[in-house]
């Protein structure tokens, strides 16, 4: 099932249903906002986009949260929604979504991080492409975020608007294994992937290319996150995996903070040793990186030996 692709004049709606958007950085979605509207677009933000949970952590309680996600869905007028971070209670609201309401409304869904709960539930409850990318928050004197980064906004604009089928490398590739593969496009963040593990929302990584980011990671927690793939049989169905930006092991404060001897890439080489799917290494999407807005539930080509990724099936009509 596939959304519209965004034409200018349209509504994006910005909802939290994850992490709350706190004053202190209310001025990063403001920033963003202007950027939205000089490309054309109205928006818009929920009733309860700016309510904080009981516990201080949330972007208003699972209810509210939920209430928002299914009003954006339902509304006629609203073309894209637009999650404003992640964060780590995404899952509260997945009992509270109405999947019937997504199915007669299908339309444009983008966000990233703890997002990717609720991009994985969807695709696999409705069969909508929906889209990780960078949070729609952007500018911070001094250090820009990853939605002021021109390669960022540019494939925003040919993947959401244009339709465009390219994945242009936005930094030197790595070919970890060599080969080639095609399938349905699974990520991107490992934590939320796992999330869903033992759910009906978990999704069916058969045929599939396995996307990976993260954020807070660390060596031991690579090893046993990846693990736990292993032991539950994803590893066995995937045809390829792409690792995107991961923090913890690329960011020069964390791998000194956390004393990162290893490359995220060389663990997932040794973890799926015994496998012969080929494996690229980007910098393409993820946490404070450019992010070239991955169709989740689309179809992809991997060539590993030659660096390159291509979406091959329409992902928008």
């Amino acid at each position: 099932m596939l959304a519209k692709s965004l034409q200018k004049g349209d509504t994006i709606g910005i909802i939290a249903p994850s992490n709350p958007i706190t004053q202190d950085r209310k001025f990063m979605l403001d920033y963003a906002i202007k950027k939205f509207e000089n490309l054309g677009f109205k928006v818009v933000c929920s009733k309860n986009c700016f309510n904080i949970d009981k516990y201080e952590v949330s972007g208003g309680e699972p209810q509210e949260r939920a209430d928002d996600f299914n009003d954006m869905f339902s509304n006629p007028k609203i073309k894209a929604i637009y999650c404003a971070h992640g964060g780590d209670t995404a899952n509260q609201i997945l009992p509270l979504i109405d999947f019937e309401a997504i199915k007669q409304n299908p339309k444009i869904f983008l966000g990233m991080s703890d997002i990717d709960v609720l991009h994985l539930a969807i695709n696999t409850k409705t069969k909508l492409v929906v889209f990780h990318g960078s949070d729609p928050k952007s500018g911070r004197p001094g250090k820009p975020m990853d939605l002021d980064i021109e390669y960022t906004w540019q494939n925003f604009q040919n993947r959401m608007m244009n339709k465009s089928k390219e994945i242009p490398a936005s930094s030197e590739r790595i070919c970890v294994r060599e080969g080639i593969a095609e399938g349905k496009i699974i990520g991107c963040n490992l934590s939320s992937i796992l999330k869903l593990a033992g759910t009906p929302f978990f999704p069916n990584f058969e045929n599939s290319i396995l996307f990976l980011e993260g954020y807070s990671e660390n060596t031991k927690k690579a090893i046993c996150k990846l693990q736990q793939l292993k032991e539950i049989g994803v590893f066995d169905k995937i045809k390829g995996i792409v690792i995107g930006y991961v923090v913890g092991f690329q960011d020069e404060e964390w791998i000194k903070e956390n004393n990162i001897k290893s490359k995220y890439e060389d663990i997932v080489l040794d973890i799926t040793k015994e496998y012969n799917f080929p494996i690229l290494k980007t910098n393409d999407f993820g946490h404070k990186c450019p992010n070239c807005f991955l169709p989740i539930g689309g179809t992809a080509k991997l060539d590993a030996t030659n660096k390159s990724i291509e979406i091959i099936e329409d992902f928008l009509n």
